[in-house]
């Protein structure tokens, strides 16, 4: 008797273990109640040093086309600057909404979520929305008003899962704000955080206040690694412009940003990320990873990133690719790069930067930079110069800026600038070549 109560005790034990793994098991290992793919920054129409960057597009389109194939998400987020300028060309407009078409087309139920960014012209993105929605692409380019009331409700959009109807997440599709889209005299920074908390107001009282929430937003973050030599990255002086995430990590599941061409977690939050953009914008992002986002979405709304590499069609290319080389050693570079097959299509040649120093003038480089490469495989970019007087020069050396323009010379200018380039002085026959352009220009 005693021995079956003590049998029966041990099976109560194991059960109530196996009972309490099973729960943990659930617990740790949850499944997946979502999946997402980001990406941002496309610049549609970018022309790069008078290259066209359409067949980079297209290539990372149809990449992009078989990824999703692939990893079967249940949404698709851009996060703005799809086009490189408010008014792209007609071959540009299609290009992405044959991209659209065909992405809805191929991926069932997959919904598409697209914000504007600053490149972009709300409006514009805006103009099919009707015609969008019915393939389940969401388009927000402007923040709407109500009777002079800002319509935060517009801008949020309940997802769900390829599988069902029943929404599995909310999405806060917020585009690049303009000092109008906010009541006036707040920063940016209020203004963006005024519309998300107006928003969490509106999803806190709503029937989809248990779901999780995904910011799809287009701003400098504060803590993300900014390229002071990309334009289109420079800060406000004073990071006027500049956005605090650090509550978002807590606040959201996710947030997907652009603006920033480099991929990266803001501030060490791994749920706050840029995806960076496809192809390289400017020499200085050559080394940059190129990818999109996979975001896994579980039922307790906890996230789990990963980036999915993607290889552009060409690769930017910089001579040397440290520092500066001399006119000889630069040639000697030129004549090791690969020659034009006939095979290989000229829009997959990569681009082509030359960094010289000089220690004199020479006006014949460019003529023989250009023979030398008349028979390679590369697009050449330009090329900049630099000489070791300048280097090593101090800035007092330089003209005045204070100096006024009208009480200098063109010829003196010009000797002034020749002085700082090289520190030497223009010779008779440069002179004499310079007074006579000057006469022949004045004559004309």
């Amino acid at each position: 008797m005693f021995c079956s109560k003590t049998l029966l005790i041990q099976q109560e034990n194991r059960n109530f273990a196996t009972l309490y793994l099973l729960l943990l098991i659930h617990f740790f290992i949850s499944t997946i109640a979502m999946k997402i793919i980001h990406t941002a920054d496309l610049h549609l129409g970018n022309v790069f040093h008078q290259h066209s960057r359409v067949a980079e597009h297209r290539h990372f389109f149809q990449w992009l086309l078989q990824t999703l194939s692939t990893e079967k998400p249940d949404a698709l987020i851009i996060s703005g600057d799809v086009f490189d300028s408010p008014n792209p060309s007609v071959e540009v407009q299609r290009l992405f909404f044959d991209f659209l078409t065909q992405c809805t087309s191929e991926n069932e139920d997959m919904q598409v979520v697209v914000i504007a960014g600053n490149h972009d012209s709300g409006a514009r993105i805006e103009a099919a929305e009707e015609l969008l929605r019915q393939h389940n692409i969401y388009v927000r380019g402007t923040v709407q008003r109500k009777e002079d009331v800002y319509d935060f409700e517009r801008n949020i959009l309940p997802l769900s899962p390829r599988d069902t109807s029943e929404a599995a997440v909310v999405c806060y599709a917020l585009p690049f704000l303009r000092p109008m889209d906010y009541p006036h005299g707040m920063s940016v920074e209020e203004g963006i955080k005024y519309h998300l908390q107006q928003m969490d107001k509106w999803h806190k009282g709503s029937d989809f206040k248990k779901l999780p929430v995904v910011v799809a937003a287009h701003f400098y973050a504060v803590g993300a690694f900014v390229n002071e030599q990309e334009h289109s990255e420079r800060l406000v002086v004073g990071g006027q412009d500049c956005v605090s995430v650090n509550d978002m990590g807590k606040r959201y599941a996710y947030t997907a940003l652009g603006h920033i061409h480099k991929p990266q977690a803001v501030a060490d939050i791994e749920t706050v990320r840029y995806s960076g953009s496809p192809i390289a914008l400017s020499f200085s992002e050559r080394d940059y990873q190129r990818c999109v986002m996979a975001i896994e979405l579980d039922e307790r709304g906890r996230a789990e990133v990963s980036a999915i590499d993607y290889t552009p069609l060409c690769e930017l290319l910089t001579l040397p690719k440290y520092g500066n080389a001399s006119p000889e050693k630069l040639l000697s570079l030129l004549a090791d790069l690969p020659k034009d097959n006939g095979v290989t299509p000229r829009e997959s040649w990569p681009y082509l930067e030359l960094h010289v120093e000089l220690s004199q003038p020479e006006p014949e480089l460019r003529a023989k930079i250009a023979q030398m490469l008349s028979d390679k495989a590369v697009r050449f970019c330009r090329v900049t110069t630099e000489t070791a007087h300048r280097k090593a020069q101090d800035a007092d050396n330089l003209p005045s800026l204070e100096t006024q323009l009208e009480q200098i010379s063109p010829l003196d200018l010009a000797q002034r600038c020749y002085q700082a380039q090289f520190g030497d002085e223009m010779s008779p026959a440069l002179v004499q070549r310079f007074e006579k352009a000057e006469q022949a220009l004045q004559e004309s």
